[in-house]
């Protein structure tokens, strides 16, 4: 893929007009098609990576659903984007995905990783957290 990718100079520029594989300053290059908005969804959303990386961007895009079961959590992803109760869910696995067919663009998610890592207890998939993605 990335072989074909590099190859083919109009994939090359489709988000940036004028942006190379080598561009040192591609922050600042302007978006070809900036009125299109990119319809988002996260889930594990903390307190919002991708919608931050997106913004400061200057990626134009629209929230289509959010989730955290932190209730301080939902509380700063609230206060910081435009988002209502109905585009929240407190658990992922309330999630319908069929009711989202055709109206996301982009899925992010990146599941609990305290099951998995060094600082924690490293209980694998004993530990709820580590089998979240599953759903």
């Amino acid at each position: 893929m990335l072989n074909t990718f590099q190859k083919d100079p109009r994939q090359q520029n489709f988000f940036f007009e004028g942006a190379t594989s080598n561009a040192k300053n591609w922050v600042k290059k302007e978006l070809k098609f900036s009125q299109n908005k990119i319809r988002l969804a996260t889930m594990f959303s903390g307190i919002g990576a991708i919608e931050y990386a997106l913004k400061r961007l200057k990626i134009p895009n629209e929230i289509i659903f959010a989730s955290d079961n932190d209730k301080f959590v939902k509380e700063s992803y609230f206060a910081n984007y435009e988002i209502n109760n109905t585009q929240w869910y407190d658990d992922v696995k309330d999630i319908k995905g069929k009711e989202y067919i055709d109206k996301i663009d982009l899925l992010v998610g990146g599941s609990p990783c305290q099951s998995f890592s060094m600082v924690g207890k490293r209980k694998g998939f004993q530990d709820t957290r580590g089998t979240l993605f599953y759903d």
